[in-house]
């Protein structure tokens, strides 16, 4: 038994009551917290209106009120069920939020005496209440914190594949009371739906929501959180992903996915029901938008490492040092094949005149017409400045010497077009076979350097 409820007890033995309860305000009805009675039409579960009975009148004018003959309707008490043949009346405000009643089947049993005796209970539970209140604020913060925590360590665990990004949504759930929950990339102006819980992946799942036409993509709109409350009149204008969409938002708080001060996505938290999400978890969702942030900052970093460590990238072609391991392993493999050399002549004067923007341009032009002509088959790397080398296995092998000369000729009508310096000499090229040239790496790259293709 708590220590209300003990006091309680203590006010009904004193005033040999028939019914004591103690009420706590809640917008316009009164909630008991405490009740002792020998009514059985007495309903601690009972909301009481503030408006029309005695209790509210006492709450709403914050001051005692004592009818000793009680000759009222039973129904203005509001805690009864039915007629109890309630004779006298007491109740005492404990500020204006809550109230403690006493009434009892005799007359006259309540007095200025027991008024000011009931006023030292009303400070004592009202204190009581006010420290039940703040320890039950501190274990629920408590709580929250062991939410918020578990959820941040979800994110070591995603690093090392032991969790998901879903994961994460579940917890978010709980934690903001949402019914739903989803993860927007931006895309072409618009955004796709990379992650979502608590609704149909079929119907949702890497779907794109048009900018400006909807709530969830408002954070891409305006580049800025959104918090939305229950019921707003945005929800009757726009859907929440889509037009005529099942679901029906009721709330939504949106923040945006930041890398480098560019906004790239969202994480949304919506309410599809008359349940309110709770505002007191905004800043932790603050926070996980933060983390996804970060992770999905992390995996592009990661993707464009992968792509540099394995692509020169002027070109994109593979890395030489990469071309020789390739090279070696299927020369060790005995495998028929064929190098080309490829060095345009004319670059190192051409960047001095045309800057390197320029040069660059010409050199990713080249690399496609040497991806176009050699096949998807082939490997292509660029040693230094415009030294190309190609790696032929034994497929493309006997078209070797027509590769060359169809590079030869297009490079030379792509590059001499619409320039302004006079390019006369463009292109030295060469070729050397496996085995018959060389049975070693740099024996075949040296003699594919100095050996003119016959058709050149």
């Amino acid at each position: 038994m708590s220590v209300i409820d003990r006091l309680t007890q203590l006010i009904f033995n004193i005033y040999e009551a028939y019914t004591v309860a103690l009420f706590i305000r809640d917008r316009e009805t009164l909630r008991c917290i405490s009740s002792v009675t020998f009514s059985h039409g007495f309903d601690k579960d009972r909301l009481i209106s503030v408006e029309g009975t005695l209790p509210g009148w006492v709450i709403k004018h914050n001051q005692p009120l004592i009818i000793p003959n009680f000759d009222k309707d039973e129904s203005t008490l509001g805690y009864y069920s039915g007629d109890e043949d309630i004779k006298s009346f007491m109740g005492y405000p404990m500020g204006t939020d809550g109230i403690i009643v006493v009434d009892s089947k005799k007359k006259w049993v309540f007095t200025d005496k027991e008024k000011k005796i009931l006023s030292g209970f009303a400070a004592l539970i009202n204190e009581e209440i006010e420290r039940e209140k703040k320890l039950s604020d501190i274990e629920e913060q408590m709580n929250y914190l062991l939410d918020e925590k578990r959820i941040f360590s979800l994110f070591n665990y995603i690093l090392s594949s032991q969790a998901s990004i879903k994961d994460i949504l579940k917890e978010s759930l709980h934690i903001s009371a949402a019914d739903l929950c989803f993860i927007g990339i931006e895309f072409n102006g618009d955004m796709v739906i990379h992650d979502i819980v608590g609704a149909s992946e079929e119907d949702y799942l890497k779907k794109i929501c048009m900018t400006k036409s909807c709530i969830a993509t408002m954070v891409l709109d305006k580049g800025r959180e959104l918090l939305l409350p229950h019921d707003s009149g945005l929800f009757r204008e726009k859907p929440l992903f889509f037009p005529n969409e099942k679901i029906k938002a009721r709330q939504f708080f949106g923040f945006p996915l930041i890398m480098d001060d560019i906004i790239f996505g969202a994480v949304g938290f919506a309410s599809v029901s008359d349940s309110r999400l709770l505002d007191k978890s905004i800043s932790v969702l603050r926070n996980i938008a933060m983390f996804l942030s970060m992770y999905y900052s992390s995996l592009w970093w990661r993707r464009e490492y992968e792509k540099i460590k394995n692509v020169e990238p002027v070109t994109e072609s593979i890395h030489f040092s990469r071309f020789i391991r390739l090279l070696a392993a299927m020369i060790e493999k005995g495998k028929k094949l064929c190098i080309l050399s490829i060095r345009l002549k004319f670059i190192e004067e051409f960047n001095k005149r045309m800057g390197i923007e320029a040069t660059d341009k010409v050199l990713r032009k080249v690399f496609h017409i040497i991806r176009e002509c050699s096949g998807n088959n082939a490997l292509i790397t660029r040693k230094s400045g415009g030294h190309f080398y190609v790696l032929l296995d034994i497929r493309d092998r006997p078209n070797a010497d027509n590769i060359i000369r169809v590079i030869n000729l297009i490079v030379h009508k792509n590059i001499t077009e619409g320039k302004t310096m006079d390019i006369k000499d463009i292109i030295d090229s060469g070729l050397a076979y496996f085995p018959e040239d060389s049975n070693n790496i740099w024996g075949l790259i040296e003699t594919a350097d100095r050996k003119k293709s016959d058709k050149t």
